[in-house]
């Protein structure tokens, strides 16, 4: 589940100044850190500050945040984006859906961008690569399941995701149950292309 960057409908294009590449687990703290920050952020008065305030990079990564780079599962490629220095600042993992469905054989995992340059393209980019990475390994649709309350659920929508379902799914990283949509796109060709 994800939280996300907010762009305008006029301007889904990724800026030059982002740059996406495959991560490597050098980038495991970055990408952590960037974890808990948008978690801090963009779920405030949605969970428990206590929860959120107990969360740590550090906690993350010995909870398991990160799997998806030591041990990925078959066709899973995550993603790093910079935005003009060496810092991590946004990140995604796409691959196989985890679920059995026809309609989704591709799942945008997971996408967290740093508040501090949202609205600058960097989630645009990092579903781009995903994007491409899926239709590379043959699959033509993909999925996302997003908190319900995440304030940033209109970035899905202005990429084309249409609201396929709901469910609850217990937070791996708070372990608490939260609500949840599932966004799909039967055709990610524009995606890769955007």
């Amino acid at each position: 589940m994800s939280a996300c960057e907010s762009t305008n409908q006029a301007d889904v294009r990724p800026s030059a100044a982002v740059t996406v590449r495959r991560a490597v687990l050098a980038n495991l703290e970055g990408m952590a850190r960037v974890h808990v920050d948008t978690w801090k952020s963009a779920y405030r008065g949605i969970v428990p500050d206590y929860r959120l305030n107990e969360l740590t990079p550090e906690g993350d990564i010995s909870r398991g945040f990160g799997s998806w780079l030591r041990n990925p599962r078959e066709g899973e490629a995550p993603f790093v984006a910079f935005a003009g220095s060496d810092d991590v600042v946004g990140f995604a993992v796409g691959g196989p859906n985890r679920e059995a469905d026809p309609a989704f054989t591709g799942e945008l995992i997971t996408i967290y961008v740093t508040k501090s340059v949202q609205g600058h393209g960097v989630g645009t980019a990092l579903v781009r690569e995903v994007a491409r990475h899926l239709l590379a390994t043959g699959m033509y649709s993909m999925n996302a399941w997003v908190q319900e309350r995440n304030p940033y659920r209109r970035f899905y929508e202005r990429l084309g995701g249409v609201l396929v379902s709901r469910r609850i799914h217990v937070s791996r990283t708070l372990g608490v149950p939260l609500p949840v949509v599932s966004y799909g796109w039967e055709d990610i060709r524009r995606l890769a292309s955007l």
